[in-house]
């Protein structure tokens, strides 16, 4: 990776090994785009791209006719800006003119810091570009500097825009969803206007996900084709706006959602956007996938534990639900030790008065009449039988039938004089203040600090609504939103750094918040609560376009009771519980010894293969949207083994299966498939292997490992 400054022609070319982003300074002082692509190797070939559209208005305002890199709302400019500012003196208008530039290198990474100045007040943007070593990806994001003596207010603040080359057709992917159903993959031809994807629920799901991808005319495929993707690191209210303007320019802009958005930038003071991640590549979705998922094991994730191998886990909330205690938590831990399960999670229910939805929220200490002794006792049955224990939390919520609210009414989001919205017999506390995340902060690390745990699976179980705080000034109302995310992401990191070693859990009923804000905080997610064999796969093809695969707790329990949800085989399910970090859920005190010797050898197999599957690289090989069937490959770094994964979806009429070509193995290698004849690896590619399905729901797991 390189960045390269022109002084001279005031040229940028930030590249990885892959591609190039090229920027210039025009003749009037804008900053403009120029390029986005496959990588160029001389910075003076960025000229030969479109410098200044041919418009009747050139006369008028050069701001109007370059691609500006961080355009403000203001003269000439008609489409989405990255900086809407009211200056509070009749003033709404903003132009942005270059200063300076400079390159940053750390830990194996390097930065290109650019300076914005505004034309009139005492502004300054400072625009940040950052690539690393090996990876084919480029951050950015924005600090906007209040350097004046009065305040301003912000009304937009955007993360960054990004043009595709111009006069070409595109076509937009992206994910909906609702809760139980996400990350369904969505493609629509951009036309002439503007498409939104946003959400506005104060959580970055469950009915969209802060991610695009965009090919032109739709030609990419999986496997082949240019694609052009970014997905933005935010938890909160997220918009990415996708623009085609009469002159045939497409343009993408990612960042907070402005929608009821608001700073009081103080002078002094700077406001900091999300990053925004993106990559470019030219093997299809899922070269850029790939891309992605590198960027989160590599450099994301906590780097103290994103190669450790996760834990098999046994999680009883699926059978249980709030009806647990001591003794039983003990029998349930015995059995799943005895399966070689590594890690047992006690869910909601432990504390307080919380004996169903309605109480208990808040209390957070071991319920007396479930734990007489409070926690240690079972912490040390589960230790002692060779397993790490973890506990469930809602930090952010609470019941109104609890001593917390009893003594805090003030402390949740509530519109004065509105009736309160409760979801799930819960109010949602204001996490914008410092005194409620103290609070927070204070019992969990109490919880952890005192008690041997290992695992903290944070949960978040409703929408933000009424999100007001009467007690500060009007102008800082519209902060709520952004300083709840800021100081959510605070605490987690602070657990990160307060206990290294503990593994930490992102859900929201599921995948309510999954979005690389949280994944850079958090070990492991929860990607939905849905419980119907072929959804989850569905679900889990939308979720590794862009989150590492390792990161998705998947779970397998018995066939679920929801009259609507499709009964399969214990293969099927369990083979899907394998594509991620794999969990058990089911009540393992009504199995019989086969059964449970069943449980044990599907826990000994995944062990076997979780190295390659956590860390191995994913390639998408059969996709549950169009093909007769869905299959995963994980192969290895080295290219010497690889596991893939088939499951039956619509094989009708008896028609043959097509064979599926393997990715990512060593072509003069030879590999055995299921202990079979020796086959090259270039064979194994270009032939591929015939999968033996018999039929809806059948499922089968192929193991290539060298013939030697």
């Amino acid at each position: 990776m390189s960045i390269i400054i022109h002084e001279e022609k005031k040229l940028f070319l930030i590249s990885t090994e892959h591609t190039s982003y090229g920027m210039e300074v025009t003749p009037d002082g804008v900053l403009a785009h120029l390029y986005w692509g496959p990588k160029l190797e001389r910075i003076e070939d960025i000229l030969l791209c479109e410098r200044v559209r041919h418009d009747p208005r050139a006369e008028y305002d050069e701001h109007a006719l370059v691609k500006q890199e961080y355009p403000g709302a203001g003269g000439y400019f008609f489409d989405e800006p990255c900086l809407r500012i009211d200056y509070r003196n009749s003033c709404r208008d903003t132009k942005l003119f270059y200063r300076s530039a400079h390159t940053e290198r750390a830990n194996g990474s390097e930065t290109l810091v650019i300076d914005l100045c505004e034309e009139l007040f005492p502004l300054t943007v400072r625009l940040f570009y950052r690539v690393y070593d090996g990876l084919n990806v480029l951050e950015r994001w924005a600090e906007i500097h209040n350097d004046g003596t009065s305040a301003v207010q912000l009304e937009s603040a955007q993360s960054a825009v990004y043009y595709l080359p111009r006069s070409r057709s595109y076509r937009l992917t992206h994910m909906s969803g609702k809760w139980s159903a996400e990350y369904q993959l969505e493609r629509v031809n951009l036309t002439k206007n503007r498409t939104v994807i946003d959400t506005r629920r104060g959580i970055s799901g469950h009915d969209s996900c802060p991610w695009f991808a965009v090919d032109e005319e739709g030609q990419a495929t999986e496997f082949s084709g240019d694609v052009w993707a970014g997905t933005i690191h935010w938890s909160g209210n997220w918009k990415i706006t996708a623009e085609v303007d009469h002159d045939e320019q497409t343009r993408i802009t990612c960042g907070i959602n402005d929608y009821d958005f608001g700073w009081n930038l103080k002078p002094g003071s700077a406001f900091t956007t999300p990053t925004v991640t993106t990559v470019f590549s030219r093997e299809g979705f899922g070269g850029a996938s790939r891309c992605f998922h590198e960027y989160q094991r590599e450099r994301l994730m906590p780097q103290n534990k994103s190669r450790l191998l996760r834990p098999v886990m046994y999680n009883s909330w699926g059978v249980f639900e709030f009806d647990i205690d001591e003794q039983q938590q003990m029998r349930l831990a015995d059995r799943a030790a005895a399966l070689g399960v590594e890690l047992f999670v006690m869910d909601d229910g432990w504390f307080g008065a919380r004996d169903g939805e309605h109480a208990g929220l808040g209390d957070w200490y071991p319920s007396p009449k479930k734990f007489p002794n409070g926690l240690d006792p079972l912490i040390r049955h589960v230790t002692g039988l060779g397993m790490k224990f973890g506990i469930w939390v809602e930090p952010e919520m609470v019941n109104e039938d609890s001593d917390l609210y009893r003594k805090h009414p003030d402390w949740i989001l509530r519109a004065p004089g509105k009736k309160i919205t409760e979801c799930r017999y819960q109010y949602v506390l204001n996490f914008a203040r410092e005194d409620v995340c103290d609070f927070a902060w204070n019992f969990l690390e109490d919880l952890l600090q005192n008690h041997e745990i290992g695992y903290l699976k944070w949960d978040m179980n409703r929408y933000l609504c009424e999100v007001s705080w009467p007690e500060v000034p009007e102008d800082e109302q519209r902060e709520v939103w952004t300083r709840y995310v800021y100081n959510v992401h605070k605490l987690f990191r602070r657990i990160q750094e307060r206990f290294p070693e503990v593994l930490l859990e992102d859900c929201a009923s599921g995948g309510g918040r999954v979005d690389l804000g949280m994944l850079q905080n958090s070990d492991l997610v929860a990607p939905s609560d849905c419980g119907d064999p072929l959804d989850k796969l569905k679900i889990y093809e939308g979720y590794t376009q862009v989150f590492l695969p390792k990161s998705a707790g998947t779970w397998f329990g018995d066939n679920p009771d929801n009259p609507r949800a499709r009964h399969t085989p214990d293969a099927f399910r369990i083979h899907e519980a394998m594509l991620g970090s794999c969990s058990l859920g089911m009540n393992l005190l009504l199995k019989s010894e086969e059964e449970l010797q069943k449980l044990a050898d599907v826990v000994a197999l995944y062990k076997e293969l979780r190295p390659i599957i956590q860390n191995g690289n994913q390639y998408r090989l059969a996709s549950i949207y169009g093909d007769v069937m869905s299959a995963y490959e994980y192969a290895s770094a080295d290219k010497r083994e690889a596991v893939v994964f088939t499951f039956g979806k619509n094989m009708q009429f008896y028609k043959p299966l097509p064979r599926i070509r393997l990715m990512g193995l060593e072509r003069a290698l030879l590999y055995r498939v299921n202990g079979g004849k020796p086959v090259s690896g270039a064979a194994l590619m270009a032939i591929g292997i015939e999968p033996d399905l018999r039929g809806d729901y059948d499922s089968k797991l192929y193991r290539i490992l060298p013939a030697e």
